[in-house]
């Protein structure tokens, strides 16, 4: 007796494309909140990003959830939301973090030291410059930086650090495209990747130490400035409070 053809079955969870569009949907809203093109308090409805992204609307509302669990959106109705405001509250917080924690990332990373390979990387990536006029360069410049920071700290030898230094850099990205577009800032990051880079080489934690503090603190200082200059934010409440208290 013959046997009947063999139905081959599909066992893929039945949201398994839902779940696909919902990953970029998500990739692509954020990265769109990161990089300036939907300005902080901007208001954002599910319609107008179906719409931008040729997106289902299903995905959207997910990738909504997830920013506003990350901070990157406030909800104001069942279907609106608004990007959320950037403050100097939030360039302190978000840099008194990383003062703590990257200084002591990039020493550890030192003592340990890195493979041939990854130290050829962070000499690549040091040299790296943009164009404060051009969007795309700029961008590229922040992904590099991201890059450098989390290649020292993917060697500090600690997960769980590394994992909150992740959420650091990508919530820097947002501050440092506002902050540093309007300014020629391009060989202070140079300078001093390429010094961090040789005392990392060189696995002297506390020089490559000494050196994060100083770029960190130099950079709060300047993008603190530069958002209280920007015209565009003249609407948003930058300092949680008053800006004139902040000048």
């Amino acid at each position: 007796m013959g046997t009947a053809p063999t139905r081959r079955i599909d066992r893929r969870p039945a949201d398994d494309q839902t779940g696909n569009l919902s990953e970029r949907a998500h990739h692509r809203i954020r990265s769109e909140i990161l990089f300036f093109q939907l300005p902080p308090g901007s208001r954002i409805s599910e319609a107008s990003l179906t719409e931008r992204f040729s997106l289902r609307l299903a995905a959207v509302r997910s990738a909504l959830v997830r920013l506003a669990q990350e901070g990157l959106i406030e909800k104001t109705d069942e279907r609106t939301a608004r990007v959320a405001p950037l403050t100097l509250k939030d360039v302190r917080d978000v840099y008194g973090l990383r003062l703590m924690l990257e200084p002591r990332a990039a020493e550890l990373a030192a003592q340990f030291g890195l493979a041939a390979p990854q130290l050829r990387r962070l000499r690549q990536l040091a040299e790296s410059r943009y164009e404060f006029t051009n969007h795309r360069e700029l961008v590229e410049f922040l992904k590099a930086n991201r890059e450098f920071n989390l290649l020292i700290a993917n060697h500090s030898g600690n997960a769980r650090l590394t994992a909150v230094l992740t959420q650091l850099q990508d919530l820097t990205l947002r501050i440092l495209y506002v902050g540093i577009r309007s300014l020629n800032v391009s060989e202070w990051f140079h300078t001093t990747h390429v010094q961090i880079t040789e005392a990392v080489a060189q696995r002297d934690g506390a020089r490559a130490a000494q050196l994060w503090e100083t770029d960190l603190r130099y950079g709060e200082r300047l993008i603190s400035d530069a958002l209280l200059r920007l015209p565009e934010l003249s609407q948003v409440n930058l300092a949680g409070g008053s800006l004139k208290a902040h000048k």
